[in-house]
């Protein structure tokens, strides 16, 4: 009898163990996707106000979780081309985009019309408004990745009791809102697009190795104690997010840098692929390719990760081994307000730096810049132009002849992509997207420090056949003095090796990152998770 007690005991003690977390799970199902009723509800208010056609399929809700989506930026577009995907294939799913802007549906879809090109329709088309985004905005001055995480997951948990969908599509990298959507409904495919991991070996080498860098500051990288900290402290954020991503269903990465650091980091090799974020480039690959003027251009948001300055030290490098551009002191001062308008032809060299700032922040870094410019020296021959319109970015694009990117391990760069289409000798870091999916196969400094570059014969080949024939796209740096030399290069460089590079970069750009290809890719990757959704429901 006592071992009959004891094991009588031992099992009801077992039990109240394991039915604490079953009875907080299913506490925490009903405090955040609500009663059935509430879900039932939710549900007929989207299907009153869309018409998806349910005549030979019946309708599915997929959920876009992206807090900005009215932003006008290369993640944004890679959402909206998603769902005009999904409107084009399959016409009977209902679009749910969870999003913190408070803009009307017509506004929304006029918007995306005006930024991307892209005809989205309303009728299969519904809006969750967000209004926690605050929580996973850039306003933590420290622990930002570990408390944008988990206000990441607050988002989701508002997101998810305003409406259950019957696919979760992750478009920004949230990972840490997978197991919350797992753990809600085993029911709900997760589908990810990654841009960009959250923590990489890249950056816990950055913190290990005490280099400062937009990741690293200063102070930390100066103190061995606080170096150890943040070690831990990036170690530990690394475990819990692949936790996290281990979750997703499937997974889409935006480059081969992104995509071999996700599946060390998930672990899920097989249901992790690329899909090349699609460019518009139909426009930019019209432009002329001759009637180059000798303009430097920078096409990049003014965030500290883009390394600006590199650009001007690289700029003032190339002046100071080329006296013959440097503009004399005598000199008129062109305005590129001029330049656009063709009343003046530049006699040399300028740099021209365009991009957007979001804040004031960046707008004090576009000042900077100017500042830089001028104690070096080329302040005349240095332009520094903050949000201009895409129409003036285009002309900048039409009459450049090479085009700069400085940012070190840049997960994609759209912006690299659409300065080739235009025809652009573009130089970009020697590192992550541009290295090993964008320019390839590039130019690149030899040993002696001087460019290794293709020869006349070799251009006249690819000219003659590019199908056959291959040649390089582009040019690739790490130091000032390598893209001085780029730079060099490009402003120099004419004939047949002008065009071959010119002619080369569009068709790469043109082809292996289009619309096109970004659709073929996508529906690889989501039609497994309509025909799993049929399964499941035929075997209710």
């Amino acid at each position: 009898m006592p071992l009959l007690e004891t094991v009588i005991h031992y099992s009801l003690v077992l039990g109240v163990v394991l039915a604490i977390p079953m009875v907080v799970a299913l506490g925490l199902q009903v405090l955040i996707l609500g009663t059935q009723s509430h879900q039932t509800s939710t549900r007929q208010h989207v299907a009153s106000l869309t018409q998806p056609d349910t005549r030979e399929h019946p309708v599915y809700y997929v959920g876009f979780f992206h807090p900005y989506a009215n932003a006008g930026g290369g993640g944004e577009r890679v959402l909206w081309t998603m769902v005009k995907a999904i409107q084009d294939k399959y016409p009977f799913v209902v679009c749910v985009i969870y999003a913190g802007d408070s803009t009307s549906l017509a506004d929304l879809v006029r918007g995306v019309q005006t930024k991307f090109g892209l005809r989205i329709n309303k009728d299969t088309l519904h809006v969750v408004e967000l209004t926690r985004r605050l929580w996973v905005e850039h306003k933590y001055e420290r622990m930002t990745l570990l408390l944008q995480s988990v206000g990441s997951v607050v988002l989701a948990a508002e997101a998810l009791h305003a409406f259950v969908p019957d696919v979760f599509v992750d478009t920004v990298g949230f990972a840490f809102t997978y197991p919350l959507v797992s753990m809600l409904s085993s029911r709900i495919p997760v589908v990810s697009y990654t841009h960009y991991p959250t923590i990489s070996s890249d950056m816990q080498t950055l913190v290990s190795s005490r280099e400062a860098g937009v990741s690293n500051d200063p102070v930390v990288a100066n103190s061995q104690m606080l170096t150890e900290l943040k070690s831990v402290y990036y170690r530990g954020l690394a475990m819990a997010y692949a936790f996290a991503g281990s979750f997703a269903s499937t997974v889409m990465t935006n480059s081969s840098w992104t995509h071999n650091h996700i599946v060390k980091l998930f672990g899920i090799p097989r249901m992790t692929r690329v899909v090349y974020p699609p460019c518009d480039t139909q426009v930019l690959a019209e432009f002329p390719l001759v009637e180059r003027k000798s303009i430097i251009v920078s096409l990049a948001q003014f965030r500290p990760e883009k390394n600006h300055e590199l650009q001007i030290d690289a700029f003032a490098k190339f002046l100071e081994a080329n006296p013959e551009f440097v503009m004399p002191a005598g000199a008129a001062n062109v305005k590129p307000a001029d330049i656009l308008a063709s009343r003046v032809e530049p006699e040399y060299p300028l740099l021209v730096m365009l991009g957007g700032a979001r804040n004031i922040e960046d707008e004090a870094r576009a000042q900077v810049l100017r500042q830089k410019a001028e104690a070096l020296g080329i302040g005349r021959q240095v332009h520094v132009i903050v949000n201009a319109p895409w129409s003036d970015v285009q002309l900048w694009l039409r009459i450049g002849r090479v085009g700069i990117h400085t940012m070190r391990d840049e997960h994609f760069g759209i912006n690299i992509v659409e300065m080739m289409a235009a025809g652009l000798l573009t130089v970009a870091h020697d590192s992550a997207g541009p290295r090993m999916d964008i320019i390839t196969p590039a130019i690149r400094c030899a040993s002696d420090g001087k460019p290794s570059l293709p020869s006349e014969a070799d251009a006249r080949a690819y000219l003659k056949s590019s199908d056959s024939v291959e040649f390089p796209v582009g040019m690739v740096a790490t130091t000032a003095a390598e893209f001085a030399q780029m730079i060099a290069f490009g402003l120099r460089v004419t004939g047949p090796v002008e065009r071959a590079l010119q002619q080369a970069a569009r068709n790469v750009a043109t082809t292996k990152f289009s619309e096109a290809a970004f659709y073929t890719a996508f529906y690889s990757r989501f039609d497994p998770v309509i025909r799993w959704l049929d399964t499941q429901r035929s075997d209710d």
